[in-house]
């Protein structure tokens, strides 16, 4: 079979470029049009093969380097609002992440959660109504002061969702690891939840622990405008090497 072959060819933790994979395919297939190409590559992403580094390369993963791709079993509360959501307005744009989630690369442990529901624009006040009258304690897009005013264990803080936000987690509403950590840096309340000592730590375990997308990162920093800021953390602050600059 042609992936498998391929994947056979392909040297472990080494660097290939868009044109080198199409000349090894071809080798092997030498009737491939640049769709089916497109397809080979897609699947060997999504096996943990191949991961996307710089514009036009890809860096080749082994057993020892694959790393799986984030996902967070959420809390029942947040569940049960997920599916009031769905109930309520089932065509409606929303992602949703907990605040302990991020317990799994902290140094000190967050004690008091934080549910977020982003909704797209429009929807997101018709959202924070529905569910104000289902629960006590629910703020709408509040500022940092509002927020730590009416702050309880489990509240939950309806906002607008960035547009052209990444994709959530596929088959979910779970936003994807990469957004998060990208929010880190916001000037938004999801920026000050955390404090800053804990982004050195957070980012070094989140890249040693799972598959982060570098090319879509830094995509969606570039849209919030913080791409220079994050890329020079990074580099400055952490022990992560980018793929992106090998």
């Amino acid at each position: 079979m042609t992936v498998e072959a391929i994947i056979e060819q392909l040297k472990p933790s080494t660097l290939i470029s868009k044109k080198e994979f199409e000349i090894l395919v071809h080798s092997i297939e030498p009737q491939y049009s640049e769709r089916s190409i497109y397809w080979i590559l897609s699947k060997l992403k999504h096996m943990g093969k191949l991961q996307s580094a710089g514009e036009n390369g890809f860096f080749v993963l082994d057993d020892i380097n694959t790393k799986p791709e984030y996902s967070y079993l959420h809390s029942d509360l947040m569940e049960e609002i997920i599916g009031k959501v769905e109930q309520e307005y089932p065509l409606v744009d929303f992602q949703v992440w907990e605040l302990i989630q991020m317990n799994e690369f902290v140094n000190h442990q967050i004690a008091r959660n934080v549910l977020f529901i982003e909704v797209e624009n429009m929807l997101d006040e018709s959202v924070f109504s529905m569910l104000s009258n289902a629960y006590n304690r629910v703020l709408l897009r509040p500022s940092s002061d509002i927020f730590y005013t009416y702050r309880d264990e489990n509240v939950i803080v309806v906002q607008k969702l960035i547009s052209e936000a990444l994709k959530p987690v596929m088959g979910t509403h779970s936003c994807c690891l990469e957004k998060l950590l990208v929010d880190l840096f916001s000037k938004k309340l999801t920026g000050q939840l955390i404090q800053r000592a804990e982004y050195m730590t957070i980012y070094e375990n989140a890249f040693d622990r799972y598959r982060i997308g570098e090319k879509r990162l830094f995509r969606y920093a570039r849209r919030r405008n913080l791409e220079e800021c994050i890329r020079g953390f990074i580099n400055e602050k952490t022990q992560i090497q980018l793929l992106t600059e090998k």
